[in-house]
């Protein structure tokens, strides 16, 4: 089973592509990101060089990944912090992952949040900042 990758992404040298993958139309994925089998990625969404994504995650359209905790032009105290995403997990539509945060395994990430810390294995996080939702 190969991967589709849909017009207008661009995925940088040195991407891996696990088997069954799906990338949207206008989706920017970064040199040496590592993207796991079953992962489908949507529209518009961005991840950053060196991202790992587990098996059989879901990017919901136009989330935005980065990995620079001070951007600033000439930045000498950049150094690359990219996202993990572990398997199964799943980031709603619009959402803003920070640098070098973790998404836990089968963890879900709401529509618009903003994440600034880890996500624990499981949880469910919505707002901004993100913060865990009690399911009932």
């Amino acid at each position: 089973m190969s991967s589709t990758v849909y017009p207008s992404a661009i995925v940088c040298e040195g991407v891996e592509l696990g088997e069954g993958c799906m990338i949207g139309t206008h989706v920017y994925i970064g040199k040496y990101s590592v993207i796991g089998a079953g992962t489908r990625i949507q529209h518009g969404a961005f991840l950053p060089n060196r991202t790992q994504v587990g098996e059989r995650c879901f990017i919901g359209p136009l989330a935005v990944m980065t990995d620079d905790k001070w951007p600033r032009v000439d930045n000498h105290r950049y150094r690359a912090e990219p996202p993990i995403l572990e398997d199964d997990c799943n980031i709603g539509a619009g959402a803003v992952l920070l640098p070098g945060v973790r998404i836990g395994h089968h963890a879900t990430v709401g529509a618009g949040a903003v994440v600034t810390s880890d996500v624990a294995p499981h949880a469910v996080v919505v707002g901004c900042p993100a913060r865990e939702m009690e399911l009932v």
